[in-house]
């Protein structure tokens, strides 16, 4: 990917089926609120306002990303790119909450909650918000929000980053020191479609039409059919481990941290279902390429692991299972699950099925990426009203600290199985850090 070159219509540039899922996924439902990636800060001290509006302009003119809307023309979806002077831009916008309410923090909450699961119009303007809301001289909370369809999770981290990095610079007159954008992501899916009109992810789609040919069409989860999709989330820290020791256990077992969480959440899975083989989406960074890792786009894939578990396997047999599938499909996921399905080389589209989709991913979450001069900021945590997914299971990494959290309707699927299975997963990833951590170097998941 080294060699992706800035386009030449910079104006627009297709979109990647990845994008054209979120944007069937968006209009598909009225509360598409769950398409939304959102982070929230209450800030302490004497906070610059204006200084912070200027520090948003310049985070919007850096990043194209943050200047596009979507329109069609006939069945296909574009990606326009505002210019740095059009009136619609995405803006810092300010509220005051009052200093005389009974609970402020109770009403930071809520204001964080409206301002993240408010929907937005692709068509009418670029999908990002930039929301602060005062309660307090001296305290206030800021709300970022950016639609999946222009970033991804590790996207939503950059903005931050180079957020604080611009209001300082706009309080000492300075310039920010920031990475060069040689290529932004607008770019990359122009050379992404290009690449695939030429064939060269052929081999590809191949492997995946193959892999998922016989993959099971029916969810093993206990689940009440329900048009509902109000979300709840459970949340738990993972008091037995931190970051660093799932690092060593990994890297002991000469995997990565994210194979060995997920062998211990299949494992559970297979305790609470009697499956033998679980469809689990999960996403792929996709950042390959330097010029890639620090623009905001939606540079991630989405991908379907098939995991087997086997219920007389050792825990370090199901590790090696769970590391060969994860590496085989992290070997084609140049090709989304959503090409697969617009390529139609499947019997059915989207395996697993959006409204059963199973979906875990290994995280890092934004505390201490806000680090704005005289001013404490503390990440406020917002949760999702709807969900899209059947069910969402995260591991957030934050410095040292792993905190589980599960995402999931209520009415689809029962929340003392949601504990249940909250428990069996650290059961098992209990047994199988201690298994990796007495076994001898030598071994290995290959």
């Amino acid at each position: 990917m080294s060699y992706i070159t800035p386009r030449t219509d910079t104006r627009r540039a297709p979109t990647t089926p990845a994008q054209r899922r979120d944007w069937r996924a968006h209009h598909g439902r009225s509360d598409n609120a769950f398409m939304n990636l959102s982070a929230a800060f209450t800030l302490a001290g004497p906070l610059d306002e204006a200084a912070l509006r200027r520090a948003v302009d310049r985070l919007v003119a850096r990043h194209e990303a943050l200047r596009t809307e979507f329109r069609t023309d006939g069945d296909l979806l574009w990606q326009h790119v505002l210019p740095t002077t059009a009136e619609r831009l995405p803006a810092l916008t300010t509220e005051d909450l009052g200093d005389d309410t009974p609970d402020p923090d109770q009403a930071e909450r809520q204001w964080a909650s409206t301002v993240a699961d408010r929907s937005f119009d692709l068509e009418s303007g670029p999908p990002a918000r930039f929301a602060l809301g005062r309660t307090r001289p001296e305290r206030a909370i800021l709300c970022v929000v950016l639609h999946h369809i222009i970033c991804d999770q590790t996207s939503v981290r950059i903005a931050l980053r180079d957020l604080a990095a611009l209001y300082s610079a706009e309080l000492t007159s300075e310039s920010a020191t920031l990475p060069e954008l040689t290529v932004q992501f607008p770019d990359y899916a122009h050379w992404w479609h290009e690449r695939s009109r030429a064939g060269d992810f052929d081999r590809d789609l191949a492997h995946w039409a193959r892999s998922l040919a016989d993959a099971p069409a029916v969810t093993p989860l206990p689940v009440t059919p329900s048009h509902d999709r109000h979300a709840s989330t459970y949340t738990t820290l993972m008091p037995h481990h931190s970051a660093n020791r799932l690092a060593r256990s990994a890297a002991r077992a000469r995997t990565t941290p994210y194979v060995l969480l997920l062998s211990a959440f299949s494992g559970a899975l297979a305790d609470l279902t009697g499956a033998h083989e679980h469809l689990i989406e999960c996403g792929y960074a996709n950042r390959l390429s330097y010029p890639l890792r620090e623009g905001i786009g939606r540079f991630s894939n989405n991908l379907v692991l098939r995991l087997p578990t086997d219920p007389g396997a050792s825990v370090r047999e199901q590790l090696a299972a769970t590391h060969r599938a994860a590496m085989t499909a992290f070997a084609h996921a140049r090709v989304s699950l959503d090409a697969v399905n617009e390529a139609a080389l499947l019997d059915r589209q989207y395996v697993p099925n959006p409204d059963s989709a199973l979906a875990f991913q290994l995280i890092d979450g934004f505390t201490d990426l806000l680090p704005l001069p005289g001013i404490v900021a503390q990440q406020h945590p917002t949760a999702a009203g709807s969900i899209l997914d059947l069910l969402s299971v995260m591991v957030e990494r934050n410095g040292a600290r792993l905190t589980l959290r599960t995402t999931y309707c209520p009415s689809l699927l029962a929340t003392a199985w949601i504990e249940a299975l909250g428990r069996r997963f650290l059961t098992r990833l209990d047994a199988l850090v201690a298994n990796v951590e007495h076994d001898s170097p030598e071994e290995a998941t290959t």
